[in-house]
């Protein structure tokens, strides 16, 4: 977990913030943006250094698989120091201590983020509530440094009250439709590449079937020759293999299903909110309070998923 005072040290590295909205002048929502675009920075940056520690396990572990196949087939002695090397490769990018933590300073500071985003938009609609008030459960227990760099903020008053419809409601509305749609063309791509690998491994699979009966029926083949075709099999099959490895451990850690789930709902959620405050044609507190709990559940049911998706040590 990381401590508040981690972050405040963190966050001084930061040479440049995002922001929420563009020309801040109130000092309270200054302050928040503030601390917001420390957070989602530091999350990008973690973000990065944890994708990339995904991909090189994941592109490791297939070629651990092909290369002691390669050794078995062909018999160059010399490939087992080529498996070895690529192990201790492995256990090296696996177990890196500062690129261990990365997943964990990534979830924590997206969660922070999305929290300074929630009170940001609650005190710009001129509702006196802080939401470390109104964390689920779930966060608190997980992620204190929420609750501590909520508590820490100097105000959460503003002079006067503001919409929120476009810069948060349909703003959101739109970005959680162009994730969705981002994460099914990538679940798509995900999809192809399987059936691609399933149905080299079944053709490959089945020319080995064919090859099998007529040697049984005493085809004249040389033996020269068929020790060649079995090995060309082997080291098909073992290709496929290493394919479906990469895609496992790569794309099965991304829970694309989930991501698009869970962006299907926040869109979900902010349509109902957008149709709800133009049927009443106010943007009640009522109605922004249910937003911002709605949104804080949906943080801890994010965090939840990708939490399991650490990478693992393991080639299979």
């Amino acid at each position: 977990m990381i401590t508040k005072e981690q972050f405040d040290e963190e966050r001084k590295e930061c040479e440049e913030l995002s922001h929420i909205e563009k020309d801040i002048t109130n000092p309270t929502l200054a302050e928040i943006d503030r601390l917001y675009g420390a957070a989602d920075v530091l999350s990008m940056k973690h973000a990065l250094v944890h994708h990339e520690r995904l991909l090189n396990i994941s592109l490791i572990a297939p070629f651990i698989v092909f290369y002691f196949i390669l050794y078995e087939v062909t018999e160059h002695h010399w490939l087992i120091i080529v498996v070895t090397a690529l192990i201790l490769l492995l256990y090296y990018v696996y177990s890196r201590p500062e690129d261990e933590e990365s997943h964990e300073r990534y979830l924590e500071y997206r969660v922070l983020a999305e929290s300074l985003r929630v009170q940001y938009f609650i005190s710009k609609a001129g509702i006196n509530k802080n939401v470390a008030d109104i964390l689920p459960w779930f966060t608190e227990i997980r992620v204190p440094l929420v609750k501590n760099v909520l508590n820490g903020l100097t105000s959460i008053e503003t002079d006067k009250k503001e919409s929120i419809m476009e810069c948060w409601v349909i703003d959101q509305m739109k970005y959680h439709d162009r994730a969705h749609k981002k994460s099914l063309k990538l679940e798509e791509k995900h999809e192809l590449y399987e059936k691609i690998s399933l149905y080299a491994t079944i053709l490959i699979y089945a020319l080995a079937f064919v090859f099998e009966i007529l040697m049984m029926a005493h085809v004249p083949i040389d033996f020269v020759d068929a020790h060649f075709i079995r090995a060309f099999f082997k080291i098909g099959i073992g290709t496929t293999t290493a394919i479906t490895i990469f895609l496992k451990n790569y794309f099965g850690k991304l829970s694309l299903s989930s991501k698009i789930e869970e962006h299907k709902r926040m869109h979900w959620l902010y349509e109902n909110v957008e149709h709800k405050m133009k049927t009443t044609r106010e943007e009640s507190e009522e109605q922004i309070l249910y937003l911002a709990e709605q949104c804080l559940i949906e943080n801890t049911i994010w965090y939840s998923h990708q939490k399991n998706n650490d990478p693992d040590f393991a080639v299979e």
